[in-house]
């Protein structure tokens, strides 16, 4: 958690007290499994992370609050003090800016349920007055790597458009002329990776897509061209062979290396330019849309040539990241070798033991390339995991039980460096449980449902689910459920609330390979049926589509429970 103590002491005056925090305590040893139960601190650095309390000596007892710092910590070692502390005389405030909680997720799968947990106390503990990397050592700085990756995550969870705004005010402050911009802010780390400096086009257009923020777009839509002027001003010297990078994909999961740092950097380019063109129509800039889509086609283009190695049919050395990152990017993977790419990336992760091999970058991007490329259940299978790598290992582990996110997947068996256990980097997960897990998109003048459905021989890795998201419009609401308790074989049984105002479509995804819809009801009445003599049709507009067997049904205002039976 973060914030700090309220101690009550009672003892003489001058009579000092001295208070430790830490995230962990000392492992046990090896020889004789006993612990100290110390605190643990050597992965503070140079932070103290300390209060030192002389007593006033009041007559009955006095209240130590240290209300002007914040400490990172789970632990408390409280030495020296007059009296013996009982619970009551102990009591630590969560403090983070203020905000409310716009998000809920849930699910039948504890692991993925402990996760979300584990995201959204991360992610409080990390937005104390600005997007921090972590709240407890020696940095808590505004490092832009870190907010650029969970800024979807946090704005599904909870309402921050002020907050960003803020750090966005915080970031052109400190722009150069040119358009460059530093590695973490306040701050002057020129110049940055390009993975970090993607926080100022990132964060932009985020605010708009969870606030259709015009005013957002306008605001910073010079500061993000400038921002992209200036890597392109790099890549006019560098090409995407040697664009410039200098953390990369931060952090896979030892003992595997990092792929191709070029490629990586460039990701970064070539998804901040394709930002650029989203924001030019928005605002009805034509010159500028024509312009970088011109530059955004000639990147992909050399992406591809330049990372991709036609005799192995994969980008750089075949692993994890150098796929996802490729196929995260549109138009850069010809449709002649897509299909070998992402089974090169199925293909690693299997021989893998279903585990990921990637860091902080292409982690943000490997769970909704998966799900949008025909994967889905494996997705599943690595979110559900609990041996390493994996975010399950952070809490099932058998040396300490996480709470947040980890900022190493090995956290507890590696040196006291840099191994955080409260970084919200890797949090960026939580964005897919919304945007794909439950399938919410509000970013357009209608609510899409879309809930990403695993196979029907997958289906006990989350046969339940249930999303509360509020949007400007109002509460939206999903839940479904696949269990046999509740619905038949083949079936779903989808209920959905969609606020006043709005319109929706509610998309039904195939429950198998080749299924087709064979009934699908609302309110236990049949709305559409492949026996076209049984359609009924009344109120509701249903479309089917020949290619791919999804079905959507467009619906106002109100609340629906459908059962979509599949063949």
């Amino acid at each position: 958690m973060v914030g700090w103590c309220r101690l009550r002491f009672r003892g003489p005056s001058g009579f000092g007290v001295y208070i430790r925090h830490g995230e962990v305590l000392t492992q046990p040893v090896i020889s004789t499994n006993h612990s100290a139960r110390n605190i643990y601190t050597e992965n503070l650095r140079d932070a103290t992370a300390a209060d030192t309390y002389v007593l006033r000596g009041d007559s009955v007892n006095e209240i130590y609050e240290p209300i002007f710092t914040v400490h990172g910590f789970r632990y408390l070692s409280i030495f020296g003090s007059p009296n013996a502390l009982t619970m009551d005389d102990v009591e630590c405030p969560f403090v983070h800016s203020e905000t409310t909680l716009k998000g809920h997720f849930s699910t039948s799968n504890p692991v993925v349920n402990q996760i979300q947990h584990n995201i959204q106390w991360g992610q409080l503990s990390n937005i104390m007055s600005l997007p921090t990397d972590c709240p407890q050592r020696n940095e808590r700085r505004g490092w832009m790597g870190d907010a650029a990756l969970s800024v979807d995550e946090a704005l599904y969870n909870f309402d921050l458009i002020k907050f960003y705004q803020n750090f966005l005010n915080l970031i052109i402050d400190v722009q150069r002329d040119d358009g460059e911009v530093p590695d973490f802010v306040p701050g002057n780390s020129y110049p940055p990776d390009p993975n970090w400096g993607t926080a100022l086009p990132t964060i932009t257009w985020q605010v708009y897509r969870h606030y259709t923020d015009v005013h957002t777009l306008e605001a910073y839509y010079n500061h993000v061209v400038a921002y992209v002027e200036y890597l392109r001003s790099v890549y006019n010297l560098t090409g995407l062979v040697n664009f410039p990078v200098k953390y990369g994909d931060w952090v896979p999961p030892p003992p595997q290396p990092m792929t191709n740092r070029h490629l990586i950097s460039s990701f970064a380019f070539l998804h901040d330019v394709y930002l650029l063109i989203n924001m030019s129509q928005v605002l009805g800039k034509q010159e500028d849309t024509n312009t970088y889509t011109i530059l955004y086609q000639k990147l992909a283009e050399e992406f591809h040539q330049v990372f991709f190695s036609t005799s192995s049919n994969f980008y750089a050395d075949g692993m994890q990241a150098a796929q996802v990152l490729a196929l995260a990017l549109s138009g850069v993977v010809p449709a002649n070798v897509r299909e070998a790419v992402v089974n090169q990336l199925v293909n690693d992760i299997n021989q893998k033991g279903v585990h990921v091999t990637t860091g902080i970058v292409s982690t943000a991007q490997i769970y909704p390339v998966l799900s949008d490329n025909g994967h889905h259940d494996l997705a599943l299978e690595l979110i559900s995991s609990t041996t390493y790598p994996s975010y399950g290992y952070m809490f099932t582990n058998s040396y300490e039980n996480a709470t947040t996110i980890w900022e190493l997947w090995n956290a507890p068996l590696t040196g006291p460096g840099m191994n955080s256990r409260n970084h919200i980097m890797f949090g960026s997960v939580g964005a897919w449980f919304y945007s794909h897990l439950a399938g919410i998109d509000v970013s357009s003048n209608m609510i899409t449902i879309r809930p990403r459905m695993a196979s029907e021989t997958k289906k006990h890795l989350m046969p339940k689910l249930d999303c509360q998201l509020n949007t400007l419009y109002g509460l939206v609401h999903v839940s479904y459920t696949r269990d046999e308790r509740d619905t038949i074989d083949n079936s779903i049984l989808l209920r959905v609330t969609i606020p006043p105002n709005v319109r929706a479509r509610v998309i039904f995804e195939s429950l198998f390979i080749g299924g087709q819809c064979k009934i699908l009801t609302e309110g236990h009445k049949i709305i559409w049926s492949s026996d076209v003599s049984k359609r009924n049709v009344e109120g509701f507009n249903i479309e089917k589509d020949s290619k791919t067997g999804l079905m959507t049904v467009y619906i106002g205002s109100g609340q629906y429970e459908f059962q979509a039976l599949w063949q």
